[in-house]
């Protein structure tokens, strides 16, 4: 069917001036969409000036020169330039209107494949996490707190009592002697002091854990001679 030329409207819309075109070459809306192919939505919206409801500029402006080239306008530059002003701020791209392409099936077993791989190995790293973690609670030594005695203790008592607290199952030795836990974690044992400084080195271990080890200094000092001479007596010779 040879392309009509008729007088178009300047105040007319772009999609006006489309839709004058089409009507001019005898198509439907239809007829115009089994020619180029677009969707008849799009074709309506080039028509109504919903340059909203079009796809992203570059795939839209792809559509209109098929549409003109199915209406047979040769130099489409005018009806571009002018669609290209009417786009405006809706010159995104929305997901949802690009042209949907059709999965193949090798597409398919690809990602499928990808899934499965992405899958084992999210797997692998949790498992590796978790016994990272277990590992890490097994080797690593237990909280160890000495209450008492006070570091840099000085005493004139030749026992003291050695008292702290770790978590329950803890091995607790002082002095390389065991000593026995309660079950909520706290233990007690008296020691002998020697003249002078004393070291009190006390260990707390679990199966296969590293050692924690606390030291306390105590000092002991010996006592005063507080008794009283005898009245007049004289010491001096």
């Amino acid at each position: 069917m040879p392309f009509v030329i008729r007088k178009l409207n300047d105040a007319q819309t772009l999609g006006g001036e489309l839709r004058e075109l089409r009507r001019a070459t005898g198509l439907t809306l239809s007829e115009m969409e089994a020619r180029t192919k677009i969707r008849k939505a799009f074709i309506e919206a080039f028509e109504s000036d919903r340059v909203c409801d079009l796809p992203e500029s570059l795939y839209a402006r792809n559509y209109l020169r098929i549409y003109l080239r199915g209406l047979g306008v040769a130099n489409p530059t005018y009806f571009i330039q002018r669609w290209e002003e009417a786009r405006g701020t809706c010159d995104f791209v929305d997901a949802s209107r690009l042209p949907r392409q059709r999965v193949r099936p090798v597409a398919l077993l690809v990602t499928s494949r990808l899934m499965k791989v992405a899958g084992v190995v999210a797997v692998l790293l949790a498992v590796s996490l978790y016994v990272g973690n277990e590992v890490r609670s097994i080797t690593s030594a237990p909280p160890l707190v000495v209450m008492g005695p006070e570091d840099g203790l000085a005493t004139t008592t030749a026992t003291i009592t050695v008292r702290g607290e770790t978590k329950p199952g803890t091995a607790i030795k002082v002095n390389g002697e065991s000593v026995l836990l309660n079950s909520d974690g706290t233990f007690e044992t008296a020691i002998s002091l020697e003249r002078g400084l004393n070291v009190i080195k006390v260990e707390g271990a679990k199966r296969y854990s590293r050692v924690s080890t606390e030291y306390r200094r105590v000092v002991l000092e010996a006592e005063k001679n507080t008794a009283l001479l005898p009245s007049g007596f004289n010491y001096l010779p």
